[in-house]
């Protein structure tokens, strides 16, 4: 297909469609750098060029830059405005997804790997934090999962993608990095200094909860927990436990392969774990291909808005497999594999590329934010009990800024609750199995 694309004030298409044209070169650089992206995103230039559809959004986009250009009130920096449509344009479609401009792709390659202990994905055009780590310089100030990161270091997140503002966070070790998070109800946001720490990996814990009941935390799904998780089953069955706690909560690293190789250790041989699914329906199923660990022993999984990506496949696995019953609150909705594009400038694109499908047939991430993710069996805690912390601690005067101390006891509050209900469900289903 040949674009040509007149210069001048304005002018009206073949297909009626009237577009305003900016002067100069940036315009044809815009429409250029649109189209590419456009092209990656909605398929090849050949498919965009076969859809009138595809074409009049296009024009459309021009007649809104042209309008901007020749009209605004004052002169807009033009590189920024589309640095801002394409941010937009690839987070609407997935928030996992980034496009990154090239200076900011080669400054942050030399990023250290010392951070706050925070996951983020972007929500409502900001960053969203998914998941904080256990004993992180964040958890001790407070972050929780369900903040919005207003900015970083002054910088505003809804001027970044989701992987610049990842790395943002990211830096060497001792040196602080200051947040302003938006948080629930009318309060202002909040301003926090964090210390970006080393990460000081956390090991598979498995331990006696009570008598029978076996209490098993999974900090992350990166290559390697799936043979820790197998030593701390271990454990547990020599122990002889009648139920297992599964503990997937803040679960926000890992890998696909870790989360199908645990899920073998608890379903029997053959048991459908997740399909994959790209584009163009092409389809791979991942199943167990061996006999578990520990066959019919019931398990409670906890989990919640932190609960993400490769610990939401396990999740879903047990969950639908009728191995266990989820308790807590509703999981992330990653559902996504995201891959590398590199792109003419030296910038990258990190987009969707195929959807994660649970055994029921339904895919974790669906097109709605509300409908994605695995919703418990059992909610805990139930909004009631958030509500009647929230009057019992805080004051009636809203521009009083809650301190951190509130967000570390609602936090901890919260995660006593899930533990107990979480051990009264196990009790329950040990109880059944056994009458």
């Amino acid at each position: 297909m040949q674009w040509i694309m007149p210069i001048g004030r304005s002018g009206r298409g073949n297909d009626g469609v009237t577009v305003v044209f900016a002067k100069g070169k940036l315009a044809i650089l815009l429409l250029s750098a649109l189209v590419v992206a456009y092209g990656l995103v909605g398929g090849s230039m050949d498919r965009v060029a076969a859809r009138d559809a595809s074409y009049q959004e296009l024009s459309l986009f021009m007649a809104v830059v042209g309008r901007v250009q020749e009209d605004y009130v004052e002169k807009p920096v033009m590189k920024d405005a589309l640095l801002g449509a394409l941010h937009g344009m690839v987070e609407a479609v997935d928030s996992y997804s980034s496009y990154v401009p090239p200076e900011s792709y080669q400054a942050y390659q030399a990023r250290t790997e010392a951070s706050p202990g925070i996951y983020i994905s972007k929500r409502y055009g900001y960053a969203y934090v998914v998941a904080v780590v256990r004993g992180s310089p964040a958890e001790r100030e407070g972050v929780r999962t369900g903040d919005l990161i207003e900015s970083i270091d002054a910088r505003k997140t809804t001027q970044m993608s989701r992987w610049e503002a990842q790395y943002m966070l990211q830096g060497a070790p001792g040196t602080e990095v200051k947040l302003r998070l938006i948080r629930g109800g009318r309060r202002p946001p909040t301003e926090v200094r964090l210390m970006r720490e080393d990460p000081v990996p956390e090991k598979v814990k498995a331990e006696i909860a009570e008598t029978g009941l076996g209490w098993l935390r999974i900090p992350s799904l990166k290559l390697g927990s799936a043979k820790q998780v197998r030593k701390g089953l271990r454990m547990l069955r020599s122990a002889e436990v009648k139920g297992i706690l599964l503990d997937l909560r803040g679960v926000a690293e890992g890998e696909v392969v870790e989360a199908v190789e645990i899920a073998g250790l608890l379903l029997p041989k053959g048991s459908k774990v997740l399909t994959v699914r790209d584009r163009q329906d092409r389809s791979v199923v991942h199943a167990t291909t061996a006999d578990p660990l520990l066959a019919d022993v019931p398990v409670v999984v906890l989990a919640d808005g932190g609960t993400s990506g490769a610990a939401e496949i396990l999740t879903a696995a047990l969950k639908d497999q009728k191995v266990a019953t989820v308790v807590g609150l509703k999981t992330d909705g990653r559902g996504s594999g995201q891959e590398l594009f590199h792109l003419g400038d030296g910038s990258v694109l990190y987009l969707a590329t195929k959807l994660y499908y649970r055994p029921s047939g339904s895919a974790i991430r669906k097109k709605k934010l509300k409908d994605s993710g695995i919703s418990p069996d059992v909610r805990a805690p139930d909004e009631d009990f958030v509500s009647n912390f929230f009057l019992e601690k805080v004051s009636d005067d809203p521009d009083v800024e809650l301190g951190v101390d509130f967000y570390k006891d609602l936090e901890e509050a919260v995660r006593k609750r899930q533990f107990q209900q979480g051990l009264d469900e196990l009790r329950g289903r040990v109880a059944k199995k056994a009458a």
